[in-house]
């Protein structure tokens, strides 16, 4: 077949691979040491998907060769080493200042180069593109779309953004935007080489770029940077590590990227669940996310639109079949022209038909995952919606097949906002070839603007919005309330790019926290002042603008603050980071993802002397020794023994100290056992059902005063007046305020080398310490306060310091194990949703699964300080006596010794011996409260918020010992709550 524009002919290969890449590394080619990505032609895939697969897999495995159907084989691209990205990521680094430091003049020269050397290049571009399976007419579009980004308008305009420069009297202003260094990009597999081109404007902000190409459709991207960017950067004399690109497997680059402290930026594109989890990844590690994720794009048809052009831009929705991120996805049409709109609709979808890429007709691609696209068709008739077309799974001739790989375009009508906002077509994004339709209830046109506007702007993807209207007023309306988005379209293709226009960006889901109208320029470089002055005076300037503007005498000051003390670190801290950059314990690095650490000290060093914040220690790390720790009797739990423990103490005022520190944590045996005896009354299976039923009712108290705001933070909404209020129902006392009590226990566990004003928060909790045992004295109950109190007045068992140690022991230990339990593993199972699906499913897996969450993201990542008495060995190393070990729960409960494919979540896992509550005598006293927390609560939000999702970034607070997170932001549908 032959194409008349000559852009392609399909011939057969029988010699070399038509396109070879090899990983391009600072522009240069690398060793495929890793093996081969091979691509066959779409159009073989298209004749024989079952068989065309079979061979490109034995391609892959090396198991077959390229010259066995040399006319099927489009090309190949080297996958990349760990090694080969971690070279790029050091020579973007080394390039990064250098580069920076390039007048911008020179850099932007590369907007115009590359612009003629890509349209040299477009032809064979466009015959690779079809190749790889964008249809012809897609493909041309996608050309188009780059030439216009690229275009003198929009890198004018976006250049001006990145200087200017003002005259203010004896001062020359600048206001510039400079480059944020290493920018790693990670395109969707769907158009890459339009992501691709999009970034690679970042290098004219004066940024160097590590690009992660798709396996599965590398070539056009390749072709790109190593053909037509990378011999533009040499003609500039741009160092070689400005670009990169690497063929790989794209969860472990993103780890790679994620871990790496050389990588400044991350751009990633894909579908928004992955790409704001992904988001809060970053933003733990310091690192700028740049969002393109997927979108639910709206267009609004009003009453007086021209319909014929509005149904051209409607069919844009089945291009790509619906895999085009920025395609139109619901249409509201005004209930007067609804009928007209949608029989000419019809009619145009009727004639979109699969076939091979290179016909300039087809439009359609093949579907290889075809279950939303059913279940979103089913979802719509049972819902009572309208399917108008569509639902069938087609050949490359037409025909309905089980097999077909292209699904039929398919139209949904559904009458009303409120019935709309019900379908999964609506609600989810979609990447398969389905148009929502949505007609209004009728009612006057006012009105009806109003609602269809708060509809259009309430998307929470808030990629693109299109309006068709003729008139003015209307185009006013839609421009002054549709904000979201990061771009509209009035009149317009919803998806052509122009001169001046993004071809990416977006707000909400699509773009994340910082998202807009995406000019990689500008999302990857920061906005800087610079003042350069002449002839001022310093002294004069601090109140130049106060002496002229307010022309009033300097007011008199009050005496000065006095600052906060500040703790001397011991020697050696913070200590460096560890081989491969990963942080060192307790930093707060380290706080963030503990487990790289800790898997390299188990792997490498599993006994080991560090540094921490209260001097140095013996870390353990593996399962067996951490239960040896707890139960060997040369350990000793006793603060005041520990060298450690003496150093972090001394951060408390002496006489709190003395009082505070006699409980059962801070005790050993013999006292410690009696102690543990005193309090075991109030721990029985009668008390523990009583405790469930308070816990469920709090729960369900929680969810139904935020259920109506459809987001909230978790921790602030439900963990944390969750674990204060079963505590003080244990204690026996009133709840305080939660935000004070938050306050002084979470300053009181964090850094306290480092927390502001740690001496005045340890005297308030003293204080109200004293408060509720003097009331408790006072109004005695059924209550474990009661009892210790009792023990101290009336039988003598304890002393005033202990009941005083205990009660602190309890406001720290008491609660925030269990606010961590609920908050760590809600954080997992929302980044995990087969796993939250599976609670769903399985109701009585929260038994074997709270087990599992616990060991996974155990709330403590270490025990409180011990210390030898005498020498004890563990995995064949002798710790000294008078020595502070770190014994990390966290590690041990990732150990491959004990636990199977530990650093994988099986809620089914049995048996499940994890430490998360401790061993031995030292077992928490309050474990079985804790797992009735964590169970009751997750097992309630997963069924009463069905929809239960992230909602923003998530960061663990500081803390030696704990680890929990610092807020959790949720949302959800209101209208899918279900009944407590």
């Amino acid at each position: 077949m032959a194409v008349s524009d000559g852009f392609l002919t399909r011939t057969p290969v029988t010699e070399a691979i038509p396109y070879d890449f090899a990983s391009y590394v600072a522009c240069r080619e690398m060793p495929a040491d890793e093996g081969w990505a091979y691509a066959v032609r779409a159009s073989a895939l298209v004749d024989d998907p079952l068989g065309a697969t079979a061979y490109l897999r034995s391609l892959n495995a090396g198991s077959m060769s390229p010259q066995e159907l040399p006319e099927v084989v489009l090309g190949r691209c080297a996958l990349a080493s760990g090694a080969q990205m971690e070279q790029a990521l050091r020579e973007a680094s080394l390039a990064a200042p250098t580069w920076a430091a390039v007048p911008f003049e020179e850099r932007s020269r590369f907007a115009a180069l590359f612009r003629k050397a890509f349209t040299e290049h477009a032809p064979e571009l466009v015959r690779l593109l079809v190749g790889e399976g964008h249809p012809l007419r897609l493909a041309m579009s996608e050309v188009s779309n780059i030439l216009a980004f690229f275009s003198p308008e929009t890198t004018g305009w976006c250049a001006r953004q990145m200087h200017t420069e003002i005259a203010d009297g004896r001062r020359r202003l600048v206001l510039r935007r400079q480059p944020d260094g290493v920018v790693c990009v990670q395109p969707p597999q769907n158009t890459p080489l339009v992501s691709v081109a999009a970034a690679l404007q970042a290098v004219i902000a004066g940024n160097c770029l590590v690009f992660r190409l798709s396996r599965q459709a590398p070539l056009a991207a390749m072709y790109l940077v190593q053909r037509v960017a990378g011999p533009v950067l040499a003609a500039l004399g741009a160092p070689a590590g400005v670009l990169s690109a690497l063929c790989g497997e794209p969860a472990a680059t993103l780890r790679t990227w994620l871990d790496s402290p050389l990588v400044d930026d991350l751009f990633y594109f894909g579908d928004s669940t992955r790409g704001l989890r992904l988001e809060a990844d970053c933003l733990a590690r310091g690192k700028k996310p740049v969002l393109e994720l997927a979108g639910n794009d709206v267009v609004v048809v009003w009453r007086d639109a021209d319909l014929d052009r509005a149904v051209e831009a409607l069919s844009e929705s089945f291009y790509a079949a619906g895999q085009i991120c920025c395609a139109p996805n619901l249409v509201v049409v005004h209930p007067a022209v609804a009928d007209v709109l949608l029989h000419r609709l019809l009619q145009a979808v009727s004639g979109i038909r699969p076939g091979y890429p290179e016909d300039p007709e087809v439009v359609l691609v093949p579907s290889f995952s075809s279950a939303g696209y059913d279940r979103a068709l089913a979802d719509a008739r049972g819902q009572g919606a309208h399917v108008l077309c569509g639902g069938r799974h087609l050949d490359v001739h037409g025909e309905e097949r089980d097999t077909g790989v292209f699904l039929e375009p398919a139209l949904v009508r559904v009458d009303g906002f409120e019935k709309a906002g019900r379908l999964r077509s609506v609600q989810d994004e979609t990447f398969f070839p389905l148009l929502t339709v949505i007609v209004p209830d009728p009612r006057g046109d006012g009105s009806a603007l109003d609602g269809v506007l708060a509809f259009a702007g309430a998307n929470p993807h808030g990629l693109r919005c299109s309006l068709w209207s003729a008139d003015a007023q209307v185009h006013e309306q839609f421009m002054r309330r549709v904000t979201r988005y990061g771009q509209l379209r009035i009149n317009d293709s919803h998806l052509v790019c122009g001169p001046y226009l993004s071809n990416h960006g977006g707000t909400g889901r699509s773009g994340g926290a910082f998202g807009e109208a995406n000019y990689p320029m500008l999302r990857t470089s920061h906005l800087q002042t610079v003042s350069v002055a002449d002839d001022v005076s310093p002294l004069a300037a601090l109140t130049e603008a106060f002496d002229k503007e307010i022309g009033v005498a300097r007011a008199q000051c009050g005496p000065r603050a006095a600052g906060r003390a500040t703790h001397n670190h011991p020697r050696g801290w913070p200590p460096e980071d560890l081989p491969g950059g990963l942080p060192a314990p307790f930093t707060e690095r380290f706080q963030q993802d503990p487990h790289p650490t800790l898997r390299w000290f188990r792997e490498n060093r599993p006994v080991s002397r560090i540094a921490t914040p209260d001097g140095p220690g013996w870390l353990l790390t593996r399962y067996d020794d951490v239960r040896q720790a707890h139960r060997d009797p040369r350990v000793s739990c006793d603060s005041k023994r520990t060298p450690a423990g003496i150093l972090w103490g001394g951060e408390w005022p002496e006489e709190l100290r003395q009082r505070l520190f006699t409980h059962l944590l801070d005790t050993d045996d013999p006292r410690h056992g009696e102690l543990r005896r005193l309090m075991a009354p109030l721990f029985t299976p009668k008390r523990q059902t009583e405790w469930q039923r308070h816990i469920a009712r709090i729960v369900n108290e929680r969810i139904d005063a935020m259920a109506p705001r459809g987001r909230a933070d978790l921790l602030a909404e439900v963990a944390y007046p969750l674990g204060a209020n079963v505590l003080f129902s244990v204690l026996g006392a009133p709840v305080p305020d939660l935000v004070q009590l938050r306050s002084v226990t979470w300053r009181l566990v964090d850094w306290n080398t480092t927390v502001p004003y740690f001496r005045a928060m340890a005297y308030q909790a003293a204080a109200m310490i004293g408060e509720v045992i003097a009331d408790k004295r006072l109004r005695p109950g059924e209550d474990l306060l009661s009892l210790l109190v009792r023990a101290r007045d009336d039988e003598h068992l304890i002393t005033e310091d202990e009941l005083h140690g205990m009660f602190l022991l309890m406001l720290v230990a008491g609660q925030d194990p269990s606010i961590n339990s609920v908050g760590n593993s809600m954080l997992t199972l929302l980044t995990h949703p087969e796993q939250a699906a599976a609670l769903r499913a399985e109701p009585e897996l929260i038994f074997s699964g709270v087990n599992e969450l616990l060991r996974y993201n155990s709330p403590l990542t270490f025990t409180s300080w011990r210390g030898t008495l005498e020498p004890v060995e563990f995995s064949g190393v002798t710790v000294p006596a008078n020595e502070s070990l770190i014994v990390s729960l966290g590690s041990a409960n990732r150990d491959a010794a004990q636990f199977h494919d530990p650093d994988a979540i099986d809620l089914r896992r049995s048996p499940n011996h994890h430490v998360a509550y401790g061993h031995g005598a030292h077992y928490c006293l309050g474990a079985q409260i804790g797992r009735l927390t964590a169970e009751t609560a997750i097992a309630t939000l997963l069924r009463r918020l069905p929809d239960l999702r992230l909602n923003g970034p998530v960061r663990f607070r500081p803390g030696q010992f704990e680890r929990g997170l610092e807020a959790l932001p949720v949302a959800w549908d209101p209208t899918a709550v279900q009944p407590g």
